[in-house]
């Protein structure tokens, strides 16, 4: 009569394998066999334990496959070979299916070690199966009739995973969003928590990005495992893809952030993420691509945000003051830990005869370094009425930052006319790390500056304009054939220009129009006067002409209107900075 042993958990555990979980001894017979406790080691023979580390019963087109990883742990001082033991999966109705070992299973266990091995059985049958043991056999063929001696017997039912219909069961391996937690299948120290979830959109189609915190508080490097990630709503999965490929390493102590994108439908309510690792089998005896076999087993799930939760992100909008220091993630992949950045200015200014205005914000990067950094490259979001309006960077040439300067950028925003209000929030956004999704690394409330015009000190910042005295002439030019007039004007005007700060700008960063209009706003002439670069206005005394005039009369009075002009990718726009009476 063949006697069955069923082997309940090993008591001998080595410390050296860096095993995480606690240990308690049992013994089980028949009748206790169900209370294994397979999140544990169970001795095998000799110096060998094993465990289950994942098991998948799934249909195919052409049946069932059944497949398992198992953990071969050796507790000895020697090398032990893996023994040639079949593998056998009992299923609810009492059938055996025999597994096979994967062709590049290892044969031996190295001292105070472990291996992962790989078994697989295709079954042409059209029904799920139901796998509830799995089953170690010692078959001696060297006598007749053969011998079969059981030499494990563990119960599996509680960890076979069904596929894509699987859900995940087990308490412990359910979280909730916000909730750190480590991948229970692989021996990583890596650690993660669901930080952010927002809605982009691809080609019409929704996409949610989550962002997950990942941390390394173990010794050394990790590399960060293949997983994928899956939502689900009341009736559909939907397949995530990993969005990022820039973070493929922890090292000791580290944070980074990695991104994953989970496409859905247009009405879409996602309840929960599943979080699946990759395993693979290789058929034996064969060489061919399609020999490589991979499926997924689901580790853990985790809750989907509430809409209190989609609202909390690394980063917090607070109130801000102009030219502070605008407090950005530090985990950020954007802008180095020695660039500080703050807005020096944020004004509205007027498209004339167009339909909209233009937010213009000038962005100020701040070499706090010993040497010469990147000019930080990121996108911005103005947030007002519930509208968000995308952000254009006006083009800057420089591409270094010099240390202990400052570098001046421009970001231009289009807003409606007349319906601006009189705060936005300002989000900075990484669209390079995980494009073409929007990751935001910073917020601040900004309020519209509005200075107050005066008309000595003219401030188009970084540059003011100090006006001492000016005098405006015309010039008349007859001409004999048609006996006509036409009036030119120049302008004398005394004024001191100068930098209120010492920062960095492209050539042609801002420039100074004065029109020349009648009383009740005609316009005359008009002339542009760059305040940087190549023939930019000086201090003391200038004369401008303005001769682009069509007008055969004299006008007189003339009202001197100063603005300040920005190129954008739209256009120029303009805001006025003083109003002269002649």
């Amino acid at each position: 009569m063949k006697k069955v042993r069923k082997q309940a958990l090993s008591v001998v555990l080595i410390s050296s394998l860096l095993l995480s979980f606690p240990y308690c001894a049992a013994l089980a017979d028949e009748t206790q066999a169900a209370a294994v406790d397979t999140r544990y080691p169970s001795t095998l023979t000799g110096p060998l334990q094993v465990k289950i580390n994942g098991l998948l019963s799934e249909h195919t087109l052409t049946g069932t496959r059944i497949g398992t990883i198992v953990k071969m742990y050796n507790i000895s001082n020697d090398t032990v070979r893996v023994p040639d033991y079949e593998i056998r999966i009992v299923t609810d109705n009492g059938a055996r299916y025999v597994l096979r070992g994967s062709s590049d299973n290892a044969i031996s266990v190295p001292p105070m070690s472990n291996i992962t091995l790989s078994y697989m059985a295709q079954v042409e049958l059209p029904d799920n199966l139901k796998p509830t043991s799995i089953v170690w056999v010692d078959v001696n063929k060297d006598v007749y009739p053969k011998v079969e001696t059981t030499m494990l017997d563990l119960p599996i039912s509680n960890l076979v995973w069904y596929g894509d219909q699987s859900v995940v069961s087990d308490p412990a391996l359910i979280k909730k969003w916000g909730e750190t937690f480590t991948i229970p299948s692989l021996d990583s120290a890596l650690t993660y928590t669901p930080i952010n979830m927002t809605t982009d959109f691809k080609d019409q189609t929704p996409v949610q990005v989550i962002k997950l915190l990942v941390q390394n508080p173990g010794k050394q490097t990790e590399v960060i495992p293949g997983f994928i990630i899956e939502g689900k709503s009341s009736t559909q999965n939907y397949k995530g893809s990993r969005a990022d490929q820039t973070v493929s390493s922890i090292d000791p102590g580290e944070k980074k952030y990695i991104y994953w994108t989970v496409p859905t439908d247009l009405d879409a309510q996602l309840i929960s993420f599943t979080l699946s690792t990759p395993e693979t089998f290789k058929i034996p005896n064969r060489t061919d691509a399609s020999a490589n076999l991979t499926y997924y087993i689901g580790r853990l799930s985790f809750d989907a945000p509430t809409a209190e939760q989609l609202l909390s992100d690394s980063t917090k909008a607070s109130a801000y003051l102009l030219n502070s220091q605008i407090p950005i993630d530090p985990i950020n992949n954007v802008v180095n830990p020695n660039i500080n950045i703050s807005a020096a200015d944020f004004q509205i200014y007027e498209n004339k005869g167009m339909g909209y205005s233009t937010g213009i914000i000038k962005m100020r990067f701040s070499n706090k370094g010993d040497k010469p950094l990147p000019v930080p490259q990121f996108a911005a979001e103005l947030m007002g009425n519930g509208f968000i309006y995308a952000g254009n960077r006006i083009n800057a040439s420089t591409s270094l930052v010099v240390p202990g300067t400052d570098y001046l950028v421009n970001y231009s925003f289009v807003l409606p006319v007349g319906g601006t209000v009189d705060q936005y929030n300002l989000r900075l956004i990484d669209n390079k790390t995980a494009a073409p999704y929007k990751i935001n690394f910073a917020q601040s409330i900004l309020t519209v500056n509005k200075p107050v015009k005066d008309n000595v000190k003219l401030n188009m910042y970084p540059y003011e304009v100090t006006i001492h005295d000016w005098a405006l002439t015309n010039i008349a030019l007859s001409n004999p054939s048609t006996l006509s007039y036409k009036y030119s004007y120049k302008l004398r005007i005394n004024m001191d220009l100068k930098t209120l700060e010492s920062v960095m700008v492209d050539s042609n960063y801002n420039k100074l129009l004065i029109e020349l209009e009648t009383k009740d706003g005609r316009r005359i002439a008009s002339n542009t006067q760059s305040l940087n670069g190549e023939g930019r206005l000086t201090s003391g005394e200038q004369l401008i002409y303005f001769t682009d005039s069509t007008s055969d009369q004299l006008e007189n009075p003339i009202v001197l209107k100063i603005y300040e002009v920005i190129e954008t990718p739209n256009g120029p726009v303009r805001s006025l900075v003083a109003t002269l009476n002649n």
